[in-house]
């Protein structure tokens, strides 16, 4: 296991990184890496992970972050008690910082920075310090480097590292030798007057004897000026130049090349324009140990010339290098194999696509005749020889929707904003308020190099946010490269059309039709919508206009999709394609919907989830175009599918703009498909609505006029029937409710009667359960299965029965294809009944990945909930500070939730238990009492009203007075369904061992008789 702090805190195991979570766990881990091997005490740790205000428990509360963190290393045991306090038992070079301080002193170790040190953490004194303490290591030792280079007479850039620590005059002084050196004594004398400067006016004091030194030097001529090598070594060594500008990321295709080029003799770096190919291919040569010499072919029109280009790039246009002579009357071919002949060399030739037969026929001839050789070719399409092996350039990897600053940083595309974007703006930082911004760039611009470098140079004069919001326009604003690259490389525009313009007439049209996928496509898709055949597709994907993926989708890169939607307005085919395009997802969408309710399930949320993307542009054109057939019929097919993969916002924000387009009458023949809609619209509203009987009984009718008119005209989905008896129960009609149920659970359909059984209402039971679960197994239906297995396994946990075996099935059940919210809440739900049967590892386990699985479509509700159940788990093991403290920490986020007084309540009600069990029992009835208001008197929810009593108890029993917990004790129960959280139950068990089960017994029949308003005047209630 490695631990590396030298930029924002990593951990990586012999599988792949290990992902530690949470502010404090990383800083005890970071404290703990500091002092690889030894002991730091308790009271070091608890004073730099709580530095102001040291929790009352704070020993526990350690324990709590060393447990923790053990289980998140695991499988690695390297987090040791020792008396006294802990230690990571890990070798201290396993430690990328004291590796490197180990080296530093030798100018050596700086490849194992990633950026500043501990970048995520300083806001812990102990550990800005330590990122303080490297940082100025690090400085020394780029300074002992470029010292050491500067007298061996090797070319040393220190220009970056000046402009961002302009006072450190040791650096400045080094920084001027290395300019005097490459013969730029102007530049050098100009830093000097800059930097005297600065010094003068921020520090208010001269420039030290070392920058005087530096300066005399230049200014006397006695830096020896480097002498450029003698030709001969030139051609030993090669021609690569070393760029300007930092190499960033591309880490896994440097150790690919490396391998690659180990036992191949040609491979071929292919990719789309701006992609990096040549950056990556130059820094492959320079890390080279033999010759290597680069062609640059990008000006290259005539493929005649191409020969004559490697003969410019070894330097044989006039002279003749020492090693071979040429037969007489040679041609350029034959003059270089003649030169490269039994010589070990690396020949790169940069840029093959529009010259790619005469490149290819060159390396051909070459690696023929040259048995030593190697060549590294970059293309948009493959040179097609025999033992080529291609390498294709990704786009750098974009941080996902949702990331944190430190997380964004860590991505190698943010990093090249950051780079690129300090030398046209310096000082520029990713942080909280432009983080957003800044992801959705990196993300639109598909983590293309070339895009992310013009972008960056925006940002002198606009602002992340600014530069988000119009890069629609991208073509428009991405111009301004550089003025020496050729003008196909200057503009994003130019780049793009560079490779348009290499496609043959066939491969345009399928190219600019293909922008009508949002998300990609299969081949049959293609086929069925764009009319393009195989072969032409392939030859696009050759030319990295589309890539293909492992599933075999092929698909476009934003800015190349742009452009082709460009040309396909040109060609006046939008509509006609379009159209096209949503016919087929229609279809393919009514296709699925019987058969999400089978064993063929996961086989269709397979194909469908893929879709996503073109689905939303699909429904976003029939609804622009006021297609209310195609938009009715497109959103009900659809809404299964959400449904089941957790995706439920998506559908009622759908599904709400259908109906705004339709009306409120549906037309002839589509009552089941407006049903459908105004189901998922319904479904949205519900928990908004529910305690307001008078909006759920007009729901509750409208579904009732809705479905009996989709009745009448076919068949009906059987959730919508399924709906009708929730919405009933909901409005209070109780007795309609269980008829209801009791009807579907005898119905011929099997997948509605195995749900009836699932739901239950107040018949619900064990038995009825266990036929369901029956059912869903027999349908193949794991999406139903699921639910059952978990309302099974709560039934049995309730009454104290084993259910290992069902959470074991659940959690197998629980499938990569769902979407973060479905997936959280599956998991929250094992990990409270993994509670319930005392398994506290398992449920952090649970919660854990529910953590992981956050992402940026993970909705606010969800993450409130998850932050609920942390903070109980947290309050189980007794960590009640921790507990606390994500109480007060999810109160932000409820405003970002939706307006449900269940969320308000189940947070104040949870909030207030652990105050009272804190100790601070005014502050904890507070939060019942403002739980309760939350609730209110018309119809409150019955199992929120039933925990909040509970809690009154429990905080009575904080205040030593049994008889008054076992009162509420009783009120809380008679409300049904009455809560059974372990705490209750914990509580009702120590009430009746203090008062014998005789007075308890007593005392619990009085709460249960009690009325309502008795109740909230015992408890002080407002409400």
């Amino acid at each position: 296991m490695r631990i590396c702090i030298l930029g924002p805190l990593e951990v990586e195991g012999d599988g792949g990184p290990i992902v530690v979570g949470g502010f404090r766990l990383r800083a005890l881990l970071a404290v703990l890496a500091l002092e690889a091997g030894r002991t730091v005490t308790a009271e070091r740790l608890i004073d730099a992970l709580w530095p102001d205000a040291p929790p009352a428990n704070a020993a526990n509360a350690l324990q709590t972050l060393v447990r923790r963190l053990r289980v998140a290393l695991r499988p690695y045991e390297v987090v040791e008690s020792r008396p006294g306090g802990y230690a990571l038992a890990v070798a201290p070079d396993d430690v990328d910082a004291l590796r490197f301080r180990r080296t530093a002193a030798q100018g050596e170790g700086l490849e194992l920075w990633r950026g500043p040190a501990l970048a995520d953490l300083t806001s812990v004194p102990l550990l800005a310090n330590a990122a303080a303490a490297l940082e100025q290591d690090r400085l020394s030792a780029v300074e002992a480097r470029a010292e050491a280079g500067l007298a061996a007479g090797a070319p040393v850039d220190l220009t970056s590292e000046v402009a961002a620590h302009p006072l450190r005059e040791r650096l400045g002084a080094l920084a001027m030798r290395a300019l005097a050196a490459e013969g730029r004594q102007a530049e050098a004398l100009e830093l000097f007057e800059r930097t005297r400067r600065t010094l003068a006016d921020e520090l208010g004091v001269d420039p030290g004897p070392e920058l005087r030194a530096a300066h005399l030097a230049v200014l006397s001529g006695d830096v020896p000026v480097r002498p450029a090598p003698p030709a001969a070594q030139v051609r030993q060594r090669g021609n690569v130049r070393t760029p300007r500008t930092s190499f960033i990321g591309r880490e896994a295709e440097l150790d690919q090349l490396g391998a690659l080029l180990g036992r191949a003799r040609i491979v071929t770096l292919v990719g789309p324009g701006g992609a990096g190919k040549t950056r990556l291919a130059t820094e492959v040569a320079l890390r080279s140990a033999e010759a290597v010499w680069m062609v640059e072919l990008a000006p290259v029109s005539d493929p005649a010339d191409v020969p004559g280009a490697v003969l410019d790039a070894l330097g044989l246009r006039d002279d003749r290098p020492p090693y071979r002579l040429p037969a007489e009357g040679s041609g350029p071919v034959e003059q270089v194999a003649e030169a490269l002949a039994g010589r070990s060399a690396l020949l790169v030739l940069d840029n093959c696509e529009h010259l790619v037969d005469a490149a290819a026929e060159l390396a051909e001839r070459l690696l023929t005749e040259c048995q030593d050789l190697r060549v590294l070719a970059t293309s948009r399409e493959p040179l097609n020889l025999p033992g080529e092996h291609l390498a294709p350039v990704p786009p750098l990897e974009p941080p996902p929707v949702g990331a944190s600053a430190e997380q964004a940083g860590a991505y190698p595309s943010v990093r090249l904003l950051l780079d690129r974007a300090g030398a046209a703006r310096p000082g520029f930082a990713v942080d909280g308020g432009n983080v957003a911004s800044v992801v959705a760039l990196c993300r639109r611009l598909d983590g293309m190099p070339l895009a992310i470098e013009l972008a960056a140079a925006r940002l002198r004069t606009m602002t992340p946010r600014q530069l988000a919001d119009r890069i629609d326009d991208r073509f428009k604003l991405l111009t301004g490269g550089s003025r020496t690259a050729l003008p196909r490389q200057q503009t994003l525009r130019a780049v793009v059309e560079w490779s348009w313009e290499l496609l043959g007439e066939q491969e345009r049209v399928l190219a600019r039709r293909l922008g009508v996928f949002a998300g990609g496509a299969t081949l049959e898709t293609v086929e069925a919508v764009c009319g393009g055949a195989a072969d032409v597709l392939g030859a696009l994907a050759d030319k990295s206009l589309v890539q293909v993926s492992a599933e075999g989708r092929y698909s476009m890169l934003e800015t190349i999709r742009a452009y082709a939607l460009e040309r396909l307005a040109e060609a006046g085919e939008v509509g006609e394609y379009r159209r096209r395009h949503a016919a087929y997802l229609l279809e393919l969408a009514e296709r699925a919907v019987p058969e999400l309710r089978t064993a063929a399930q996961i086989a269709w949320i397979e194909r469908l989830s893929p879709e996503r993307d073109d689905f939303a542009a699909a429904l976003r054109y029939v609804i622009d175009e006021r297609d209310a057939g195609s938009a009715l019929r497109l959103c009900a097919a659809l809404n299964w599918y959400w449904w089941m993969t957790g995706y439920r916002k998506e559908s009622a924000t759908w599904a709400t703009q259908v109906m705004e387009l339709v009306g409120d009458d549906p037309p002839a023949g589509l009552a089941a498909a407006y049903t459908a809609c105004m189901f998922a619209y319904g479904v949205d509203k519900f928990g908004t609505i529910v305690n307001d009987r008078p909006a759920m009984l007009a729901l509750s009718e409208l579904m009732d006029r809705l479905i009996g008119r989709a009745e009448r005209e076919g068949p009906l989905h059987p959730m919508i029937r399924l709906s009708r008896a929730v919405m009933a129960a909901a409005a209070g009609e109780d007795d309609r409710a269980a008829a209801l149920i009791e009807e579907y659970i005898e119905s011929d359909d099997l997948w509605l009667s195995s749900s009836a059984l699932m739901v239950g209402g107040r018949m619900r039971s064990e038995e009825l359960l266990e036929r369901s679960v029956a059912g869903f197994r027999q349908l193949g239906d794991r999406w139903g299965l699921t639910e059952a297995l978990l309302g099974l396994a709560e039934v049995r946990a309730a009454r104290g029965a084993p259910a290992d075996d069902l959470i074991a099935e659940t959690w197998s059940l629980t499938s990569r294809w769902v979407g973060s919210d479905e997936a959280i809440s599956t998991l929250l739900r094992l990990a409270e009944l993994r509670l319930r049967t005392g398994d506290l590892d398992g449920a952090r386990d649970d919660l854990d990945r529910a953590r992981a699985s956050i992402d940026g479509e993970t909705t606010a509700y969800t993450r409130l909930l998850l932050g609920l159940a942390e903070a109980a788990h947290a309050c189980h093991l007794g960590d009640l500070d921790r507990g606390l403290e994500i109480y007060r920490g999810l109160f932000p986020l409820l405003a970002e939730a939706p307006p449900m007084v269940q969320l308000a309540a189940a947070l104040r009600t949870a909030y207030g238990r652990a105050l009272a069990r804190g100790g601070d029992l005014d502050a904890g009835l507070e939060q019942h009492r403002l739980a309760l208001e939350v609730l209110g008197t018309s119809s409150p929810d019955r199992p929120l009203l039933s925990q909040v009593l509970a809690g009154f108890a429990l905080a009575a029993q904080v205040e030593g007075d049994q008889e008054r917990a076992a009162v509420l004790f009783g009120a809380s129960a008679a409300v049904e369904p009455h809560d059974v959280s372990p705490d209750t139950l914990d509580g009702a068990r120590t009430a009746r061992a203090a008062l014998g089960d005789e007075h308890y017994e007593e005392c619990f029949a009085k709460g249960a008789a009690m009325s309502r308003q008795e109740v909230y005047g015992m408890v002080g209630s407002t409400a």
